[in-house]
């Protein structure tokens, strides 16, 4: 898991180098346009209100019981803090599944769903704004990370002791805003959605269903690793309307 996501954040890292350059070089080539010609145009409002559609991806973790995989729904507020930076509070519920493991079954029967799990997320924002309080061709780029808290729903069918509860995430991304006129953008950005699992302690012993079983071979986790970081790509995009 740990190469995965240092695999993962690299490729962040290397797109957004890239962006970067790629946005450095039409600031470069300002100087010399007429205002009339100019690819560049200001922003003219600093704040915003969003509505926002998403798709959360991932495998759950290791044992496919966080939550992942469904679509998520939202409602950003944006404010410029200065000509790169701005914030954004925003909250998103998520329509997403999950597996449930049983440890007292035997390994080829205690996998059992995918069954529904929603949750809540309120997420505070930092956004780059890589061509500042400016569009480029009516373009935008950003690089953007988010700290968020997640509240989930009780699944009752999961009689494990595993529940996901309440957590700390965090997702770093890059994206694009397009502004068809003064007061109306359109919104698309990737990020890789990081929050913490931890599993219970029952999973490292034999199940009671496995007869005579002593040396704990068919426990769910045999590795004593009780915590872990479940990734997933959130793929988001949205209208906003700026004031």
């Amino acid at each position: 898991m740990r190469n995965t996501t240092m695999t993962g954040l690299g490729r962040l890292f290397g797109a957004a180098t890239l962006v970067l350059f790629l946005g450095a070089r039409p600031l470069a080539g300002q100087v010399g346009h007429p205002p009339a010609k100019s690819p560049y145009h200001d922003i003219l409002h600093g704040s915003s209100w969003s509505f926002i559609y998403g798709n959360l991806s991932g495998d759950g973790g290791k044992l496919g019981i966080g939550p992942h995989n469904g679509p998520t729904y939202g409602m950003r507020y944006d404010f410029r803090m200065s000509n790169l930076i701005q914030a954004g509070l925003s909250a998103s519920y998520m329509d997403l599944e999950r597996l449930i493991v049983d440890a007292d079954d035997t390994p080829a029967t205690r996998v059992k769903g995918p069954v529904a799990q929603s949750v809540v997320t309120i997420e505070v924002a930092l956004q780059l704004n890589l061509t500042g309080a400016k569009t480029w061709h009516r373009l935008q780029p950003f690089i953007t990370g988010g700290l968020g808290y997640a509240l989930s729903s009780t699944t009752k069918a999961d009689t494990s002791g595993f529940k996901f509860g309440n957590r700390f995430s965090i997702s770093p991304g890059l994206g694009m805003r397009f502004f068809p006129s003064s007061r109306v953008n359109l919104r698309v950005e990737a990020r890789q959605h990081f929050w913490k699992l931890k599993y219970p302690t029952a999973f490292q012993d034999e199940p009671a269903d496995v007869v005579g079983g002593i040396d704990n071979s068919d426990a769910v986790i045999t590795d004593k690793k009780l915590n872990e970081w479940a990734s997933g790509w959130w793929i988001m995009g949205g209208i906003g309307f700026s004031f």
